[in-house]
């Protein structure tokens, strides 16, 4: 009898321990496809000399970029709103789908940005690292 009682408390310690809450993950999902929106929104980099440029990659302003964001975009408003995330990160995402769907490529990575900032509000990692404080964002 003690022996299954044993087991069974150190099963449930277990899974207990395992238990990864759904509503991280789902934050943490809204904030690598948010990310990924602002690398399709963001355009070549100016520097002041030629340099070669590859014919087959896409700028921020294309407006199949804008619309391939503005899905990443929407779809991490869904899963913010399913993670609980800020209020503010879901106003944020809200105006940047609705600027995507405007195609205005720069007002909506720029609304992206603060929904990013908002969204890795306590959060350490990959994308939250280079979260814009102030200022702009340079992506990766």
């Amino acid at each position: 009898m003690n022996k299954l009682m044993l087991v069974t408390l150190s099963l449930v310690a277990l899974v207990l321990l395992s238990w990864v809450p759904g509503a991280q993950a789902q934050v943490s999902d809204a904030i690598s496809a948010t990310n990924q929106a602002i690398i399709e929104l963001t355009d070549f980099p100016g520097v002041g000399h030629r340099y070669e440029v590859d014919l087959n990659k896409l700028g921020g302003a294309d407006v199949r970029q804008i619309k391939k964001a503005t899905e990443l975009l929407q779809d991490a408003l869904s899963k913010a709103r399913s993670g609980n995330a800020s209020a503010m990160a879901i106003m944020k995402l809200e105006e940047a789908v609705a600027y995507g769907s405007a195609t205005m490529h720069k007002e909506t990575r720029l609304y992206a940005q603060g929904a990013l900032y908002y969204l890795c509000a306590g959060e350490t990692g990959a994308p939250c690292d280079k979260a814009p404080k102030f200022g702009s964002y340079v992506a990766p």
